[in-house]
């Protein structure tokens, strides 16, 4: 690896620890192992944020969809705490690094990347159950906290893939396959000229 490719990427503090996982997403330890251990092979630098779902609403909350975290309260929640992760970034970026990607979490509602249909419950708010059958013309939104960073990445014109961790998904499945070559793609070195 050439010292002119330093590699970081930033993730979701559950990818770290998976206690900070609603009970329904799974705490999937193997695959965090997984993931921090191919990075760390890999010489990739990781840059993590503080959970937002914990530091609002603690480790007993309740699973909600989307829906209840898109408020104003929330959003502002979420820009408070990446404003020192993006510090980082930045100066990581200021001294030739490269921002590779940002991971999030499947079927997320803060950090996921494709949350598209989902259950309504008897109250008539989203639930955290994706839809078995949704309409291939559903809308599919990035979770709060993903949506916040593509907003303050844009503001340094920052563009990287954003990959979303299949942590529900078996480990034979074409979700995991597909994360594992986006990831493979995404910290590649760049070859030397």
């Amino acid at each position: 690896m050439s010292k002119k490719d330093r590699r970081i990427i930033l993730i979701c503090q559950c990818l770290v620890n998976p206690y900070c996982r609603v009970h329904i997403l799974g705490q999937n330890f193997p695959l965090s192992l997984e993931v921090m251990d191919y990075l760390l092979r890999k010489n990739v630098g990781v840059i993590q944020y503080p959970c937002p779902e914990t530091t609002a609403m603690g480790l007993m909350r309740n699973p909600q969809g989307r829906q209840q975290y898109d408020n104003i309260f929330f959003r502002d929640h979420c820009k408070e705490l990446l404003k020192v992760p993006m510090l980082m970034v930045r100066e990581f970026i200021r001294n030739r690094y490269r921002l590779c990607c940002f991971i999030g979490l499947e079927n997320s509602p803060t950090c996921g990347i494709h949350w598209g249909r989902h259950k309504v419950n008897r109250y008539g708010t989203e639930s955290p159950n994706p839809d078995e059958k949704p309409e291939p013309d559903d809308p599919v939104l990035m979770g709060i906290m993903a949506e916040i960073l593509t907003e303050e990445l844009g503001k340094d014109s920052i563009v990287v893939p954003f990959l979303e961790l299949p942590a529900m998904s078996e480990p034979a499945s074409e979700k995991r396959k597909l994360f594992w070559t986006q990831l493979e793609q995404a910290v590649a070195p760049i070859p030397k000229e």
